[in-house]
Parts: structure tokens; C-alpha cells; sequence
């Protein structure tokens, strides 16, 4: 199903890893709501790259086959739930038990209205037309969530930590503020990272959403 009110952009880097360890997935459900998920591994191990795909996946099939319900107040409660059972999914079948270092964030979007939760490094950010502004908690592994109202032609950027860390907010906006497609806008973010040529470029995702609501 596509939403012309959603136009989705993502580009990534490995960076100077061995492996990449971001993952993400954008799905939309029976009543057209859209989901975005973001899973970092954290780790330059294949278990890092095995826990995001894990946890990215079944967030995303939990939402397509039963999320449905249009309440305010289920969205939050969706979100909060589907990110411990995926941690929980995550621990038995990859970790063993052990709590998995994995950053995992979702958006939520029905309409005009956004819900997030985000856990670990990635991070969230809105751009309204004037300003852009973080969603939730600037702090490493603080759990957060919460609610917005989108105003028109909003944009949502989800940025892993190797994306986040190494672009400034003003290089951030220009990208967004361009006249390019959102897809081009995503990649020139990853771009503008690869080209500054750091030695310990971590893995870089960047996930955009365009709202025309």
C-alpha cells in the first residue's frame, strides 16, 4: 500500500566497519497507518547486523498483522509493547539471555498524528518549515516515547548514532531545505559524512520521512 500524504528517503554507510549493523524497514497496515523502524546492533560482530534485522523485522510483522486499532491512546501502548517483546525476541534467540546492546526506534504516523519511542542512540529529530527539534530523550540508552501533531509538509529524520554524531544541525537542514527528492536528501546526509573521511566512521544510516499532511 503507498500514502501520497509519505514520501520515504533512506541512505546508509558502513563507515570503517566490518560489518553494517543498521537496519530499518518503513510498512504500512490494513488502515494505511505507517510504521518506520530503525535498529542499530551497536557491535561490528554479525551478531550486531543478526539483532537489528531481528528486532527491525518483527516490529514491522507485529504491525502489519495486528496493529489496527485507530486509538489515541493504543499507539503509544503498541509501540512500548512491540519494543520489549522484540528485546525479549532479540535476548532468546541471539543473546542467550544477555541483554542485547541494540538502539531501536520506531515512528508511528496516522494522519497528522506522530508517536515514537526510541531507545539507545538513534535519534529522532522534526523538521516543522522553520526549526528542527529532537524527539524525546539527548541521552544515550534513555527509553522515551511520546506523542505529536505534525503541521504541513513536515519532515521526520530517524538517524543512527554514526549518522547523528558526525552532521551538524545546520548541515542537517540544509540537506532537508533543498530542493532535491527525499531519497537524494538522504543521501546527500550520508554523503556529507563520508566525505569529511574520519577514521572511525561508525556505521551511518539516515531515514526520511516527508509528511504532506
Amino acid at each position: 500500500m503507498m500514502d501520497k500524504r509519505y514520501r520515504i528517503g533512506n541512505a546508509q554507510s558502513i563507515g570503517c566497519r566490518e560489518v553494517q549493523n543498521n537496519y530499518f524497514s518503513s510498512s504500512y497496515n490494513e488502515v494505511g497507518d505507517l510504521l518506520t523502524v530503525l535498529a542499530d546492533g551497536n557491535i561490528d560482530h554479525p551478531n550486531g547486523r543478526n539483532a537489528a534485522v531481528l528486532a527491525v523485522e518483527y516490529c514491522a510483522d507485529i504491525f502489519t498483522q495486528k496493529y489496527s486499532i485507530p486509538l489515541n491512546e493504543y499507539a503509544g501502548q503498541f509501540l512500548l509493547d512491540t519494543a520489549l517483546a522484540a528485546n525479549k525476541r532479540v535476548q532468546e534467540a541471539i543473546y542467550i539471555g544477555r541483554s542485547p546492546r541494540l538502539s531501536l526506534t520506531m515512528v508511528l504516523l496516522r494522519g497528522k498524528e506522530l508517536n515514537y519511542f526510541n531507545v539507545g542512540a538513534n535519534r529522532v529529530f522534526v523538521y516543522n518549515g522553520h526549526n528542527e527539534r529532537i524527539l524525546g530523550n539527548d541521552a544515550y540508552n534513555l527509553y522515551s516515547s511520546g506523542r505529536c501533531i505534525l503541521s504541513t509538509k513536515n519532515v521526520i529524520a530517524l538517524l543512527s548514532n554514526g549518522a547523528y554524531m558526525y552532521m551538524h544541525p545546520l548541515e542537517r537542514i540544509k540537506i532537508i531545505t533543498s530542493r532535491q527528492k527525499i531519497n537524494d536528501k538522504a543521501q546527500a546526509m550520508i554523503d556529507s559524512i563520508n566525505e569529511k573521511g574520519l577514521d572511525k566512521q561508525m556505521n551511518a544510516t539516515a531515514l526520511l520521512i516527508e509528511c504532506r499532511v
